[in-house]
């Protein structure tokens, strides 16, 4: 009979301690999941400033074509200002004395 009851009493403390174990592996679990909400989160939140951030370098790709194009339109515009001036200078070689 006592070996009944130190079974018992061996059986009881068991228990015990597997339900600390498991109470210990349910909170893991729980800090396990906040941790990957977290995660989940965050990466949420690259994810739309690396599409912000696509979205800039889209808008900055186009203004620098249109500064390109108007840089070649200055260009092209300077050029013939230059060839106006030349031809305006001949005109006004005419009228020296």
């Amino acid at each position: 009979m006592a070996t009944s009851r130190e079974l018992a009493a061996e059986s009881l403390s068991v228990a015990g301690d597997a339900s600390s174990s498991l109470d210990q592996i349910a909170t893991a679990i729980t800090g396990i999941n906040e941790r990957n909400i977290l995660i989940a989160t965050a990466s949420e939140e690259q994810a739309h400033v690396a599409r912000e951030v696509d979205r800039n370098l889209v808008s900055i790709r186009e203004l620098a074509s249109q500064s390109s194009a108007g840089a070649s339109q200055t260009a092209s515009a300077c050029n013939e200002m230059s060839k106006l001036a030349v031809s305006l200078n001949q005109l006004v070689n005419r009228f020296k004395v």
